[in-house]
């Protein structure tokens, strides 16, 4: 992850050797630790919300069919898909387990199609 995010903080690195950075005229690049390692706890930490944000959009985007033009959705319908969408909101307690599974997250019952 860290070379990931030496690419992403200093778009001129364009190669890491043995922990060495270089620019495209192989330069070296000096980098700052302290600011890789935020970034480093700054997406661990919201990478949580990122997971439960891609399996609600999943979700959604498996019901989208309940609110085509020529359907009429149920209540409960409607319901789920708000619930889906209030999620993040909803679960700020969001957390991964020791094997990057997401939990203390409440997912709304899918009611009957």
């Amino acid at each position: 992850m860290k070379d990931s995010v030496i690419y992403l903080l200093y778009p001129e690195v364009k190669q890491i050797a043995f922990g060495v950075c270089y620019d495209s005229q192989k330069n070296v690049v000096t980098v700052n630790d302290d600011l890789i390692l935020s970034k480093i706890a700054e997406l661990q930490a919201a990478e949580p919300l990122r997971l439960l944000r891609l399996e609600r959009d999943r979700l959604i985007a498996s019901t989208d069919w309940w609110v085509l033009p020529d359907r009429t959705p149920t209540q409960a319908q409607l319901d789920y898909r708000q619930a889906l969408r209030d999620l993040p909101t909803n679960s700020p307690n969001a957390a991964l387990d020791e094997q990057g599974n997401l939990i203390n997250v409440t997912w709304p019952t899918k009611p009957e199609a």
